[in-house]
């Protein structure tokens, strides 16, 4: 600004001197150089107070711009993180042989695309930061929707799992009982069925030098042969046909005797092998019948002591009788 009271002064002491006239000619100068010096300081202040707002308002636009890059930066960088868990989702269910949802899976290209027309930009585009944050939200709902879905999935999955263990232990209950049911009906049946010999009759014989004829002995070192004789009872729940039974003759000692070769063998008993001395084949045709007396002679010495026989045909025990030998 400019000091016009120092001016003033400088031009009366320079026209101290000089007569009036030319006073008021300097007068005159003087009030005009004052004039442009007022418009001139005028129009510098205007200027100044002009760039100060302008200034501020370059400020004030400078400020809103680095906002609004946060803003889409931010914008971007949930858009990556989205993107980023969607794939890793993906590949995730993708081993489980499962795929996420057609509507997720548009979702995640209209981000995908808008976030790669943001970065094109290179500037500040609020409309779409706005419709990005939208899609992005539209996902992250439709994801929840899903997992919602899950969940409920989950629990109906375990009740069925449940409903399904429950029915399984039902049923394998059932199974149980009626095998037990089945089997008794079974051991019944062949109880029912089973054949049952009748006058059995066990004899020691040896033979008379004189005569060559058999006879009944009751000395453990005479004995030649044992003589079985019994009937088949009448038994009408038996189907008819052909019947192998099996003789079991145990000595002294508790086990049973049997000449070596194919002779002897084993049969099932009660779910066991039991070992017969000699088999023999009938014919049962439902009727009370007797059996032709069968004769079996041991190749090794006997010993005194207690012999049981024992006759037994499909599993179950005809019958038995003993006998003792000096």
């Amino acid at each position: 600004m400019y000091n016009f009271a120092k001016i003033i002064k400088i031009m009366e002491n320079t026209s101290g001197n000089q007569p009036n006239e030319k006073n008021k000619n300097s007068k005159a100068l003087l009030i005009t150089i004052i004039g442009v010096l007022v418009a001139l300081n005028a129009g510098l202040l205007y200027m100044w107070q002009k760039g100060g707002n302008e200034k501020e308002k370059v400020e004030k636009t400078l400020a809103s711009t680095s906002i609004d890059l946060k803003e889409r930066d931010a914008a971007l960088a949930d858009a990556e993180f989205m993107l980023a868990k969607f794939r890793v989702d993906s590949a995730t269910m993708a081993d489980k042989h499962k795929e996420l949802g057609a509507e997720i899976t548009t979702r995640r290209n209209e981000i995908a695309a808008l976030a790669a027309k943001l970065r094109a930009t290179q500037g500040n585009d609020s409309k779409l930061i706005a419709e990005l944050r939208s899609k992005m939200d539209e996902m992250q709902a439709q994801i929840k929707k899903l997992e919602s879905e899950n969940v409920e999935l989950k629990e109906q999955n375990a009740k069925l799992d449940q409903e399904r263990v429950q029915l399984q232990t039902e049923k394998q209950e059932i199974s149980t009982k009626y095998e037990q049911e089945s089997k008794e009906k079974k051991k019944y049946k062949g109880i029912a069925q089973s054949l049952k010999a009748q006058n059995l009759k066990v004899e020691a014989l040896k033979k008379r030098w004189l005569t060559g004829k058999e006879a009944v002995t009751s000395k453990a070192k005479d004995v030649e042969s044992f003589r079985t004789t019994f009937s088949i009872a009448e038994n009408a729940e038996a189907e008819p046909g052909d019947r192998t039974i099996y003789i079991k003759i145990t000595g002294p000692d508790g086990t049973t005797i049997n000449n070596p070769g194919n002779e002897g063998g084993t049969f099932e008993f009660e779910g066991n092998e039991s070992k017969y001395t000699y088999k023999i084949s009938e014919i049962f045709d439902q009727v009370a019948k007797a059996v032709k007396p069968s004769i079996w002679r041991p190749t090794s010495d006997l010993k005194a002591g207690k012999y049981t026989v024992e006759l037994y045909s499909e599993g179950f025990k005809m019958g038995s009788a003993t006998m003792t030998l000096k």
